[in-house]
């Protein structure tokens, strides 16, 4: 999502649906939007109705805005997750599967064990080799524990796109990666079995993860963000064909699996930011629109 967390770290309808019901936030400051509602759907996560989730990497605490929804992705660290999880919010806390960030406080272990394998100079972070069991006892003890120190419902993956392109572009070295992020995956369920768990992208092994995911985001369904020029990019509609295959393909495999999609527009794009949540809920899917920084609440609430 833009890099992993520890180095972004400095964004969906205000609809907390409870079946059809919509309750709306009135809040003056926040930026307000309309859609159109035709191909509404509520979907559920665990046990509770999802028709609205956000996605904020912040530190500042944003309860107000936030508790309009109904499932919360944040950061380690950032927003407090208590007071949203009181009134019965689902929170789940990102985690890094695929890289360490250089200022993460996993880095030294990580460096010292050999993990270290690429370096991704767009966030300063380097891929680690998932195959490793030193990776994995790295995860199990320190790194998704301190995650969940706070206390949160569940966990959202983020990077296995990384070591599954190692593996695709240098088949012989890393023979074995994309099996290692499923066994991964599978080994959190087995030591989690009550936790959420939400896995972004990781599209080549979806059909084999579904069975253990309460969700599925797909980032960059109708629209994405050139770093560089802070503009709008269309997604192809070949792009969203293979987007909408493989999610459609997990939810063969897993029918209670929960699409969220997460779209980076402009705040101050109306029209597209319409067009995004349209598109995603016509599909029956969730979503949620921001700009990439993920540092802000945005508010997308109906008329």
């Amino acid at each position: 999502m833009y890099g992993i967390i520890e180095q972004r770290r400095a964004g969906n309808p205000c609809g907390n649906g409870r079946g059809h019901v919509i309750r709306f936030c009135s809040i003056a400051i926040l930026l307000v939007f309309s859609f159109t509602l035709f191909g509404r759907t509520v979907a559920f996560g665990g046990s509770r109705a999802v028709s609205s989730w956000a996605c904020y990497y912040g530190s500042e605490d944003q309860t107000e805005k936030l508790s309009c929804f109904d499932l919360l992705v944040c950061a380690p660290g950032g927003q407090n997750p208590a007071p949203l999880r009181s009134e019965g919010l689902k929170v789940l806390v990102y985690i890094s599967l695929g890289e360490v960030a250089a200022n993460s406080p996993y880095y030294e272990v990580a460096k010292q064990s050999g993990l270290l394998v690429r370096h991704n100079t767009n966030w300063d972070s380097w891929v680690v080799d998932v195959r490793r069991p030193e990776w994995r006892e790295l995860l199990f003890e320190r790194i998704i524990p301190d995650a969940l120190a706070a206390g949160y419902d569940g966990l959202f993956f983020d990077t296995l796109d990384s070591p599954i392109d190692m593996q695709r572009k240098d088949p012989d070295t890393y023979k074995g990666a994309e099996r290692a992020c499923v066994d991964l995956i599978r080994a959190i369920r087995e030591r989690y079995p009550r936790l959420l768990l939400c896995q972004n992208r990781g599209f080549e092994i979806i059909k084999r993860t579904a069975p253990y995911l309460n969700y599925l985001l797909i980032e960059g369904l109708s629209s994405s963000m050139d770093l560089e020029t802070s503009t709008r990019v269309e997604v192809s509609g070949a792009d969203r064909d293979f987007l909408i295959s493989k999610a459609e393909a997990a939810k063969e495999i897993n029918p209670k699996l929960v699409v969220l999609t997460l779209d980076y527009v402009p705040a101050e794009d109306k029209q597209e930011i319409e067009k995004a949540y349209y598109f995603s809920r016509n599909l029956g899917y969730v979503p949620y629109v921001s700009t990439p920084a993920l540092n802000e609440v945005f508010i997308h609430a109906p008329e």
